[in-house]
């Protein structure tokens, strides 16, 4: 008998039943669905562990092989390898073009750049003429990498400059359908200016894309992800509608046409999204054409989301990012773009680029993400997440198609209203700190400051000028996690800057040691999240050791950090002669049910507790401090 043979009969096989049953054991009666089973913003529930047995009915899935029709393993048979996008937003030309050589020179595949618009909230690169992209141009090595734009509204026109003599293997990033959604009306973007362009590159330049489908304006706007898969599959079956009706091929469109996915937080998540992408747009694809071979291909690029990113602790964005990134490229994307980690302060710089792109040159070169085909292929867990997001997603298409497809549910503001149901939850969800921001609803860095005020992540540069006959419907806003938190840090920063001094808010850490140390922790981290100056002294003994400690400190207001059965009686000694109305403003931290009205009655205006809204806490506080 071989040693592995002889191993493994050592260890006999285990039911699911076993397994369950010893789960249940070591839950000790605590209930299995409330525990470990996890129900997804998506719509459907993971269980905690899979087996063999879970992917009885995917066969279809498991036995295709990768770079074969539906395509759900990879596009590509023997190799994951992706292209490195590098972004260049600088508003300066000269630096835009210095960037994107320093990017290339180390180690970038694609570059992509950002030009001025009104559409991606983002500053860009200020072209002016015909002649400023020919010099930003001008010494790129096309041999070596891809070329992709940002441009919007003002894609046409970047079209109609670039230089017709090299060439170019890229995207053009043109999407009309985006610039309704964000901006509410069309500006005359639309089919009869995307045909023409499609129509020249097919003839000219096969391997350059004109028309790329984002993600990010569902994604971005606070969708799930399954109703970002699901919008975008659909935006795409509408674009294969329209311009098949306009006389286009479905296998040009397919060829000229990039679907590009935000990559967020969901790491398994995202990973299947990108499996079930290719899967669900094979289907698309088949009810326009027979074609199930290299026009039949899907292209899936991927960026890190700007929805996630914080404007504070910045630094936390490179942990996102590196994990966002992980996804997409063990899903199969086939370029990824990781947005720098500060790049919601300010234009990238060269420092910013760098860390972005190493994070991916890391991922090639000593992870090796790109060496082994479909690497999430055998996982259980991953096979059954693909399988479900994409029967969701499906759903939603299909709800979508009834509706009379996507253009249609966009005007009717049906889209609209499901990534407006989606957001609300997830703003009910940070502001309750169910789900938590790093750095911005949660462990704040407190002494992390905003230099300016002018912050890339709101800058606006205008609108689209309306045209008549255009497309018209109900703009889609962006959204960012830790927008409304971090809109309350800059305004408790901006008061002090008016008044030439901090609110300082003195904790009162007393009575049992082990209650003190965590609620002083738990509001030290609450309040910090409002940009207040929180002091922490440690410990009191006594009463004196307090009142001594908010004479030297002379605080704007004081928490009580104690246990629910000791803090009425430090309050009651330390407030004893207070009306509540003059000197600091007392709280406390937890919620001690049995004493709060006798607390209120001394003075006490609030409680910061595990179920407190962390926004509407917050902004109460300032107003209390005359913060406005």
């Amino acid at each position: 008998m071989k040693m592995s043979e002889k191993l493994f009969s050592e260890f006999p096989p285990v039911s699911t039943e076993d397994w369950k049953n010893q789960i249940l054991k070591d839950l000790k009666g605590a209930d299995f669905e409330k525990k470990l089973v996890w129900e997804t913003g998506e719509g459907f529930k993971v269980q905690p562990f899979y087996r063999k047995e879970n992917l009885a009915d995917l066969d279809w899935s498991v036995q295709n092989l990768p770079g074969t029709f539906p395509y759900t393993r990879s596009t590509r048979k023997l190799t994951n390898e992706w292209n490195i996008r590098q972004d260049i937003d600088s508003p300066d030309l000269s630096t835009a073009k210095k960037l994107a050589a320093e990017s290339v020179s180390n180690g970038v595949d694609s570059i992509g750049f950002v030009i001025e618009n009104s559409t991606s909230g983002r500053r860009g690169i200020p072209l002016k003429r015909k002649e400023d992209l020919e010099f930003l141009l001008e010494e790129l090595p096309f041999q070596d990498v891809t070329l992709h734009f940002v441009a919007e509204e003002t894609s046409p026109l970047i079209h109609k400059w670039l230089p017709k003599i090299k060439p170019l293997v890229g995207g053009l990033g043109y999407d009309p359908l985006r610039i309704l959604s964000r901006h509410g009306h069309s500006g005359g973007h639309g089919i009869q200016a995307l045909k023409p362009i499609l129509e020249e590159y097919a003839a000219t330049w096969p391997n350059f894309r004109g028309l790329t489908i984002h993600s990010s304006t569902f994604r971005d706007s606070g969708s799930e992800i399954v109703e970002e898969l699901a919008f975008t599959l659909a935006l795409g079956s509408e674009y294969l509608f329209l311009l098949s009706e306009a006389g286009l091929k479905p296998e040009t469109v397919n060829s000229q046409m990039i679907l590009q996915f935000v990559v967020g937080p969901d790491y398994f998540l995202e990973i299947a999204k990108f499996r079930a992408a290719r899967t669900l747009w094979s289907r698309i694809f088949q009810a326009y054409s027979s074609d199930s071979g290299e026009t039949s291909l899907p292209f899936l690029s991927a960026e890190t989301a700007k929805y996630n990113y914080g404007v504070y602790d910045v630094y936390n964005n490179m942990l996102r990012a590196t994990t966002e990134a992980m996804a997409a490229a063990i899903g199969g994307a086939e370029v990824i773009s990781v947005l720098p980690f500060d790049h919601l302060l300010q234009p990238a710089d060269s420092f910013s680029l760098r860390i972005a792109r190493n994070v991916q040159l890391l991922m090639r070169h000593e992870s090796h993400l790109g060496k082994v085909v479909d690497p999430a292929s055998g996982s259980y867990y991953l096979e059954k997440l693909t399988d479900s997001i994409a029967d969701e997603a499906w759903k939603i298409f299909c709800e979508i198609e009834a509706e009379g497809g996507f253009l249609a549910s966009l005007q009717s503001g049906k889209i609209q209203e499901r990534i407006s149901n989606s957001r609300k939850r997830k703003e009910e969800n940070y502001a309750t700190r169910k789900e938590i921001s790093l750095g911005t609803t949660q462990y704040p860095n407190v002494q992390d400051k905003i230099a300016s005020g002018k912050l890339n992540k709101s800058f606006f540069m205008g609108s689209v000028e309306p045209k008549p006959g255009e497309w018209t419907c109900t703009a889609i806003p962006e959204y960012f996690v830790g927008d409304a938190v971090e809109t309350i840090r800059l305004r408790t920063e901006e008061w002090e800057k008016k008044n030439g001094r901090s609110s300082k808010i003195l904790l009162l850490p007393v009575g049992d040691l082990k209650m003190k140390k965590a609620r002083a922790i738990f509001a030290l981290n609450f309040l910090g999240c409002g940009g207040f100056n929180v002091i922490d002294p440690g410990s009191y003994e006594t009463v004196e050791d307090v009142k001594e400690g908010i004479r030297k400190e002379k605080p704007d207001a004081l928490v009580f950090c104690s246990s629910d059965e000791e803090v009425l009686k430090w309050a009651q000694e330390i407030l004893s002669g207070s009306d509540g109305k003059s000197g600091p403003i007392p709280l406390v931290a937890g919620l001690p049910k049995d004493s709060k009205s006798d607390l209120e009655a001394l003075g006490v205006q609030g409680f910061l507790h595990i179920l407190s809204n962390l926004l509407d806490t917050l902004t109460d506080l300032q107003k209390r401090l005359g913060i406005q």
